[in-house]
């Protein structure tokens, strides 16, 4: 099926979205961050095996699950959230 109107959805694509994969979270003192060397692992207050959180634009849109593939991480979709069926 043709899109309605092609030069609209060519447009819309060049539109930017900014994604977010939230893979943990961690607390530390702004002293210990300073002092973080490029490379240096930190340990995060989440497990590999939990869901991570997917924002779009700000807006949490999915959760997923980390995968590695041909030595690339990556994310597999596993639940679109519907925020309006929660409120």
């Amino acid at each position: 099926m043709q899109p309605a109107n092609p030069a609209l959805q060519k447009s819309l694509m060049d539109v930017p979205v900014r994604v977010d994969i939230v893979l943990g979270e961690v607390r530390m003192p702004i002293e210990e961050l300073m002092a973080l060397s490029p490379g240096e692992v930190v340990a995060l207050e989440r497990r590999t095996n939990e869901t991570i959180d997917i924002y779009v634009s700000d807006r949490l849109m999915a959760r997923g699950r980390l995968v590695v593939a041909d030595g690339q991480l990556g994310v597999t979709l596993s639940e679109i959230v519907d925020e309006r069926a929660a409120a």
